[in-house]
């Protein structure tokens, strides 16, 4: 009997896990990823929960732990960067606080996740290339590539982020994504000395939030969130108009927002989100 051949769109994240426990079931997986090479812009990720145990039986607890953000905790502060709250970090099987005990910048997770499944006979990975056609045949689906490759898989799963193209392609371009009213941006800025070793949290008026996280990589991940009923699509922009906007909107927000914007203009992984849920 021919082993399962499944073609998983996405090597993020999801993507490689799910190409690791394919394997380890043995069965064939290609990763097809659109960029030239893995991403590995992005935040922290808690791993908690669910996703711990996930982790701990792919044998990867103690390589994770070693690449932590060591991020304390999350403290509150106000326009003086005077501490309101303080939240430490949540102590293995000591409840779900803001900071899990195994924080990691996203990028290093993802190298993780690739290099555990590379070098498995089972994983294919193919870079710079994505899905343009999907048809369902009942027993097979043909897949045709942007490169111009069709091939044949038993199953196709879609792990490409919230705004799946794959999915699309499915469902004849329509999204069940409702928004959440909030954008958020997220981008890396240098380290700096009142950045320490905790999160800082300030809130300005207008429904306006800074979070800065210094990360174990000498530099400081930034978010910049914005809260409103506004129908503004700041993702649709491209990113120096993105960049323009959120000088406006945040030009008189206090704090550290001077030092985050002019820091954000050199950045190179500025990427802004709309929060959405299905």
């Amino acid at each position: 009997m021919s082993k399962s051949n499944v073609l998983v769109a996405g090597a993020g994240i999801a993507g490689p896990i799910l190409a690791f426990w394919l394997s380890r079931a043995g069965m064939r997986s290609v990763v097809v990823e659109r960029a030239p090479e893995l991403r590995t812009a992005g935040q922290t990720i808690d791993i908690r929960g669910v996703g711990f145990e996930v982790v701990r039986r792919m044998g990867l607890e103690e390589l994770i732990r070693s690449r932590t953000t060591r991020e304390q905790g999350i403290a509150i502060v106000d326009a003086s960067n005077r501490k309101r709250a303080e939240f430490p970090v949540s102590l293995p099987g000591g409840g779900q606080g803001f900071t899990s005990d195994i924080e990691i910048v996203r990028g290093e997770l993802v190298k993780i996740l690739y290099e555990s499944t590379c070098n498995s006979n089972n994983v294919e990975y193919v870079f710079e290339d994505y899905i343009t056609s999907i048809k369902d045949h009942g027993d097979r689906v043909e897949v045709g590539f942007a490169k111009g490759s069709v091939r044949e898989f038993d199953l196709v799963v879609a792990a490409d982020g919230m705004h799946s193209k794959t999915r699309r392609l499915v469902f004849d371009g329509q999204s069940s994504l409702r928004p959440l009213g909030q954008h958020v941006c997220y981008f890396t800025i240098p380290y700096h000395e009142s950045d320490g070793t905790w999160a800082r949290w300030y809130n300005a008026p207008g429904g306006r939030a800074i979070l800065l996280r210094p990360d174990n990589l000498g530099t400081t991940r930034a978010i910049l969130a914005i809260t409103s009923n506004s129908s503004e699509a700041y993702e649709k922009l491209d990113v120096k108009a993105q960049k323009e906007a959120i000088h406006k909107i945040f030009a008189d927000a206090g704090w550290e927002a001077s030092r985050v914007l002019s820091a954000m203009d050199a950045a190179s992984d500025f990427y802004l989100q709309e929060m959405a849920h299905s």
